[in-house]
């Protein structure tokens, strides 16, 4: 991404809650609804081999890809766009 767009965004970083990392999960099973995963292949802090293997292991998908890294939202907003409307569509469609 423009290195213009990566000052912005730490600039507006704020830090993220340590729940997930000090508080089991409340469920004891997934629920039932559609689920899909949405990879970002150039993801660094998230490789996409361990992502792979991750989503496969903990929700039994395969997970959807798309170029990018990990502030994929920044660097390819429309790309996201596209795919998150295309899930929806799909969703909505009859069956």
């Amino acid at each position: 991404m423009p290195s213009e767009l990566a000052a912005e965004a730490v600039k507006r970083s704020r830090d993220q809650s340590a729940t997930p990392f000090l508080e089991p999960w409340p469920l004891q099973i997934q629920p039932a609804v559609p689920t899909r995963f949405l990879l970002c292949r150039d993801d660094r802090l998230f490789p996409a081999e361990f992502m792979r293997r991750v989503v496969e292991q903990r929700l039994g998908i395969a997970p959807d890809e798309i170029d990018g890294g990990h502030t994929i939202a920044l660097s390819r907003p429309k790309e996201l766009a596209d795919r998150l409307e295309a899930y929806q569509a799909e969703r909505n469609s009859p069956r």
